[in-house]
């Protein structure tokens, strides 16, 4: 199993009317225990699976964050609830606001 973090930015390039994502400035700015929704491209040999988890912020790094998954994904147990991620606000498709 291997995986990839999908490019937001990219995505939201494609099709700026309907994949919205948050402003660069959010992005950039994120806050330890921040929770935001990264696209994982998750391999197994020949298939490939893309599912949108959210990661808590845990450590804003000179190049972005590292975060731990707070989802169980669907498509394998070899990534696990509390696995590090490490990602860059190009990553970001969401931001969650408890608002």
């Amino acid at each position: 199993m291997h995986f990839e973090l999908d490019d937001g930015e990219a995505l939201h390039e494609e099709a700026p009317e309907t994949f919205y994502i948050p402003p660069q400035e959010q992005r950039a700015n994120l806050q330890h225990g921040q929770l935001v929704k990264l696209v994982f491209r998750i391999e197994h040999g020949e298939t490939v699976d893309v599912e949108r988890m959210w990661v808590i912020v845990e450590e804003v790094t000179a190049t972005g964050y590292i975060g731990s998954l707070n989802n169980q994904p669907v498509s394998t147990n070899e990534l696990q609830i509390g696995a590090l991620v490490t990602f860059g606000p190009q990553h970001i498709i969401q931001i969650y606001d408890d608002d």
